[in-house]
This record gives structure tokens, sequence and C-alpha cells, in this order.
């Protein structure tokens, strides 16, 4: 039956991409969709529904999903409907949802947590960036984000032997985030002190002897 169901995605998908290139050449499309947007969209909508139809195949979750991200950078970049900050946090944020798909429900593959916690705080950069913020926010968000990254990697592997480790990337790089962002302003030094109360209070939650 998964065979089936996979061979009739493939199938209905493919003449859909078909379809919709052919009514392009014919200009039968009233709005004009660029040719490699809907190539790529329809090869990550192929991707993607094969792996909802067959869970075992769940990692062409990461192609399709980035596929359709091209698509959709290169319809926003023909239409001119946002700028290129924009445009780049669309396509990290492509890169990285499908392994935050694979990290929450396929709880062993922990991996998934930090490529979709690094792409994600790439992603926020350029958004960052479009806000006209500090460089020290800039790099304070960067930092903080890698250490949120390694905290979810341990906190998801709690009880599983040899993950301890995950906590000293995880504090380090979070307090280094903390710094740069109260070096620019005194008044954030009190949130400096809350935040490495509350690294503490998690490492004593998930203490040594368990990893």
């Amino acid at each position: 039956m998964q065979l089936s169901r996979s061979s009739l995605v493939w199938g209905l998908t493919l003449l859909a991409l078909g379809g919709l290139l052919l009514a392009q050449n014919l200009n039968l499309l009233r709005a004009p969709v660029p040719v490699w947007a809907v190539v790529f969209g329809g090869l990550g909508l192929l991707f993607l529904l094969t792996a909802l139809f067959n869970r075992s195949l769940w990692g062409l979750l990461i192609p399709g999903s980035i596929l359709f991200g091209l698509a959709v950078v290169i319809f926003l970049s023909e239409g001119n409907v946002a700028s290129g900050n924009v445009i780049g946090a669309v396509f990290l944020a492509s890169v990285a949802l499908p392994f935050w798909i694979i990290a929450l429900i396929r709880r062993a593959n922990w991996w998934a947590i930090i490529p979709a916690g690094a792409v994600s705080v790439l992603a926020a950069m350029p958004l960052l960036a479009e806000s006209r913020v500090s460089g020290q926010i800039v790099g304070g968000v960067f930092f903080l984000g890698l250490g949120v990254t390694f905290a979810l990697v341990r906190l998801a592997t709690v009880g599983r032997p040899g993950m301890g480790w995950a906590w000293y990337p995880a504090v380090i790089l979070g307090a280094i985030g903390l710094i740069v962002l109260a070096s620019g302003d005194a008044r954030l030094w009190p949130w400096v002190l809350i935040g490495g109360g509350v690294l503490l209070l998690l490492r004593s939650i998930v203490p040594v002897r368990r990893a």
C-alpha cells in the first residue's frame, strides 16, 4: 500500500508540474510564475508528500523543504515583494524546518536539533539586520541562540549516557551571548545574572551523574 501511495503521489505531482509548465508555455496563466519556481516547488512538494505517505522515508523532508524554499525564494525575487534580507531568512528557515520536524517526530534523532537550531539562528540574522538593530544585539542573539540549541540537545537526551557534554557549549555560548548583549548597556546586567541563574537551575535539574 505504501508503494502504491508513493507512486500515486509521484504520478499526480509530475502531472500537475507538467501541466503548469505547459500552461505557462502556452501563455494560459494570467499571473506568470517563474519556470524554476514551478519546477523546484513541484519537486519539493513531491518529496514532502512522499515522506507524508511513507514515514519510513522521513529523510525526504530535508530536500523537499529546501526545494520548496527555493521556489518561494525565486517567486519573491522575481516579484520584488520582499527585501534581500527577508528572502535570505525565508530560505534559511526552509533549511531549518525539516530538521525541527525530524527532531520532534523521531526522538532518537536528537542530532537534528543541532542543524535545526544553528540554521534557525542564522535565519534570524538577516531579519535583525533588516530591523537595523545594533551589532551587539546581533552578536548577542547569535551566541544565545547557539547556546539554547545545545541546551535543547541536552534536555532532549535526558537519561541517555554520554550526553552531558552538551551543557558545556550551552553554558559557554549562552554566557558569551549575555555578556555581548550587556556590554553596551549596564541596564542589561541584571538580565545577565538572571540568565546565568536559569542556566544553573537547568544544570541542576539534569545532573552530571545522569549523563
